[in-house]
């Protein structure tokens, strides 16, 4: 068996044809996809439900699988394994296979992951985390595939480069908000000063020092709970992480200040801006807005409606020739 086999059963794209073929060069995994009440218990734990949970367990491998199947979730297997000590600051991508027509393939990253769930509980217990924050960070992945059906309307796992994350010790929901450790710098979509900048800000705000990247759960904004969540995140990662941040970072569509502007000093999501200091200028966020505002995994203002004031303010922003940003903001960890 080799991955041209598979991306010719799926009918996979050239990047993921990519990354199979560079797993396929990865140690076996020694990984074994659970299956009966071993494999249910998983699935309480991704907290899949209703339909999704339905959906899942119908396709879940077994006895006359393809071949092709168990060869793709062997060579996930593998990446699992070869990342889950990638360094800090490091980033994996992950097929998302969302345009597979195949059902089994759109979600074989889960099969992947249910087989890893064993060796994240074991991770986790030796960094002492407390298993509630182990459950709360696995229910992420029922999270991620409700959010990919919203989008799409149907089964699969399109967030599986951000789930994958989680299991490289990479995520940790803790209370309110979710914790990813990483390194100062910009990165992506993420910006930071150049290390001359950051040089006059103080210790612990250098290019390179150890810092938590905030992530909003939906509805996660309440002033309390996120007090509650920066008040535990310093003593979580010196406690677990063998890292001590001075500083959080968030890069997000939330912290764009044109929703200072419409929505009031009363909303959560501006309370929850004041709380930071932004760097440089942002970048486009239109994408984000449609995607976690309105379900829409492309921006068409003529297909979506607007029934609350945030997604009226979006909609005329958009009207207005005007754009929407994705900013990354700072604060000083408690």
């Amino acid at each position: 068996m080799d991955s041209a086999r598979v991306v010719e059963r799926f009918g996979l794209d050239e990047g993921a044809r990519s990354w199979l073929e560079a797993a396929e060069g990865l140690p076996e995994s020694g990984l074994r996809v659970p299956s009966g009440v071993e494999a249910a218990r998983v699935l309480d734990m991704f907290v899949l439900e209703g339909r999704d949970r339905v959906e899942v367990e119908g396709l879940w491998p077994g006895e006359g699988c393809p071949v092709e199947l168990w060869w793709l979730v062997e060579l996930m297997c593998r990446r699992l394994c070869a990342d889950a000590d990638l360094p800090v600051g490091v980033w994996r991508g992950w097929p998302s296979l969302v345009e597979v027509e195949d059902a089994r393939a759109r979600v074989a990253s889960l099969f992947a992951f249910a087989a890893w769930v064993p060796v994240q509980l074991a991770r986790h217990g030796a960094l002492g985390v407390d298993r509630s924050v182990t459950v709360a960070t696995l229910a992420d992945v029922g999270v991620q595939v409700r959010r990919s059906r919203w989008l799409f309307g149907r089964l699969s796992l399109e967030t599986a480069a951000w789930v994958a994350a989680q299991f490289r010790g990479r995520l940790f929901w803790v209370g309110g908000l979710q914790l990813e450790p990483a390194v100062l710098g910009s990165q992506g979509v993420v910006e930071w000063y150049s290390p001359e900048e950051a040089s006059g800000l103080g210790p612990g705000l250098g290019v390179g020092d150890p810092v938590l990247r905030l992530h909003i759960p939906t509805g996660g904004l309440d002033p309390l709970v996120v007090d509650e969540a920066l008040g535990r995140a310093r003593g979580f990662a010196r406690d677990h992480l063998g890292i001590d941040p001075v500083v959080a970072t968030c890069t997000s569509w939330l912290l764009d200040p044109f929703w200072a502007e419409v929505l009031g000093e009363g909303s959560n999501i501006v309370r929850f801006q004041r709380r930071f200091r932004l760097v440089g200028e942002g970048v486009p966020g239109e994408s984000d807005v449609f995607r976690f505002v309105f379900g829409s995994p492309r921006v068409d203002v003529g297909a979506v409606s607007a029934g609350t004031r945030l997604e009226r303010a979006a909609l005329e922003r958009l009207g207005s020739g005007a754009g929407l940003r994705v900013c990354t903001g700072w604060l000083r960890l408690p």
